[in-house]
């Protein structure tokens, strides 16, 4: 910008805030037109976030309006006065930013893996039920169930453990399973899992 424009748009600014001092909502207008594309290029830049620096700018012209009456043209340029409120106003900014990190949201639709208290009572009085059942069970066929049910054990590896054939366990397993589902008082067994 030639230096006869820069000290045109600095007098008008000079006059236009000691009209604002004032209350002259016509005047803060003039400002806003001469300086808003200059100040908000500046705020892009800082912020590197263009919804941020709306938001800023608007603070900051808030300020300017405010404290107009306390521009002194004997101590700098009105834009350099100005421009140093809009700085201030982005600095602040990133300064509230840095100190409260960003936090992810939630999504309603994530959903909630705990087992839920119906379930939790279902399955409590089903285990307590099954684990009589499996009490009347030969030991080494309700360990084998066990191994094979809770410990996600295969037939193999049971049969390795308790030094039995695979086949053997697994004829173990049918038979005190299929034991088990007729001498419960329910239906079958998914329906108390």
């Amino acid at each position: 910008m030639p230096k006869q424009d820069v000290e045109d748009l600095n007098d008008q600014l000079k006059r236009a805030l000691s009209q604002c001092a004032e209350g002259d909502r016509n005047a803060f207008s003039h400002i806003y037109a001469l300086t808003a594309p200059k100040f908000t290029s500046i705020l892009i830049n800082q912020l590197r976030d263009p919804e941020a620096a709306r938001d800023v700018l608007q603070h900051a012209y808030l300020s300017i309006w405010r404290n107009a009456g306390r521009y002194d043209p004997s101590k700098g340029k009105a834009f350099t006065w100005m421009l140093v409120i809009i700085r201030n106003r982005g600095l602040d900014h990133l300064r509230s930013k840095a100190r409260t990190p960003e936090m992810e949201e939630i999504g309603e639709t994530i959903v909630d893996g705990a087992d839920q208290p119906e379930d939790l009572a279902r399955t409590g009085d089903g285990g307590r039920l099954v684990a009589r059942h499996l009490a009347l069970l030969p030991e080494h066929v309700a360990r084998s169930i066990m191994m094979n049910i809770v410990e996600g054990m295969s037939c193999t590896e049971i049969g390795l453990k308790l030094d039995t054939s695979p086949n053997t366990v697994k004829g173990w397993i049918r038979r005190g399973l299929k034991r088990v589902r007729a001498e419960m008082p329910v239906t079958g067994v998914s329906s108390v899992l």
